[in-house]
């Protein structure tokens, strides 16, 4: 039996290669969406919202920007992040000395943690994000809500399926 050349070995290798390559990104990217949506917290007006949201995915999440009601920019929105087991939601969040709000682009989702390495975060006493939420403030009260967002080098826009959360006239 004759020995493979190397040309013919180092070409193998790059198919190799290329092939696992490219189910890598196919897990990857060609998956739903990393962003799910947790809970939602609305002012009793309807113009005032805050909604959890959470990064399933392997890779950071880049909040690009927000939009509500068919493609209007709200008149402020901002990226909750918890450095406790509380959640984004709710009342009193502007005390809660755990809980800081940036601009949504300030800040990457980081991949959610399983409950396990939550706790060991808080018993380690560092600053690692636990939980995240966006608190959007309208003129009008909010009917629809988009994301974009870049998770690797991909930008995705992803309206975020609210149910029967609101009443479309």
């Amino acid at each position: 039996m004759k020995p493979k050349s190397k040309h013919l070995r180092r070409l193998g290798y790059w198919s190799l290669g290329l092939l696992l390559s490219s189910i890598l990104l196919c897990l990857l990217f060609l998956r739903p969406t990393p962003i799910k949506v947790g809970g939602f917290t609305s002012s009793a007006d309807e113009n005032t919202m805050i909604f959890e949201v959470m990064n399933k995915g392997f890779a950071d999440v880049k909040l690009l920007d927000v939009r509500v009601n068919d493609g209007m920019k709200p008149a402020k929105a901002e990226l909750g992040v918890s450095y406790s087991l509380h959640l984004v939601g709710g009342e009193g969040l502007d005390e809660d000395p755990d809980i800081e709000f940036v601009d949504i682009r300030e800040v990457p989702l980081k991949p959610e943690l399983m409950p396990d390495e939550k706790r060991a975060a808080l018993d380690q006493g560092s600053r690692i994000p636990l939980n995240y939420g966006i608190r959007l403030y309208n003129n009008q009260p909010i009917t629809q809500i988009e994301v974009k967002y870049k998770y690797g080098w991909i930008t995705f826009t992803r309206e975020m399926p609210m149910g029967r959360f609101f009443n479309k006239p």
